[in-house]
């Protein structure tokens, strides 16, 4: 007989599926659905060096972030607003899907890691 797909590897596909959802709602209008951002206005997650820190990626997600941020050897300042209404489960599904889609990962962000994360949150 052969196991079905493991605990671990059904949540990574509900997460990156969730994620995607949410991905598509809040971020895809400026990161735009390929992750390769827009021009010179908003910065690609593609190759971002960013999706390797899931902590500060849960944060800037929660919090928002001002400043310049140098993605793929390139300046951006423009300012990504904050979602605070966003639940912990659903930032955790974000942190997946970007992770896996466009980083390094192959396994979901456990929503404890995003709690943690959020609540040792630094500006951005």
């Amino acid at each position: 007989m052969f196991a079905c797909k493991s605990a671990s590897e059904l949540k990574s596909e509900q997460y990156f599926v969730e994620g995607y959802q949410l991905y598509t709602t809040y971020c895809a209008n400026c990161h735009q659905a390929d992750g390769k951002g827009m021009s010179n206005l908003y910065p690609p997650l593609v190759n971002s060096t960013i999706l390797n820190d899931k902590s500060a990626v849960a944060c800037i997600i929660r919090n928002g972030m001002k400043g310049t941020i140098l993605v793929n050897g390139k300046e951006f300042n423009r300012p990504m607003p904050a979602n605070p209404k966003l639940t912990e489960i659903e930032i955790a599904e974000l942190v997946s899907f970007v992770s896996m889609k466009w980083g390094k990962d192959s396994v979901y962000t456990p929503i404890e890691a995003v709690q943690a994360a959020l609540k040792d949150c630094k500006a951005y």
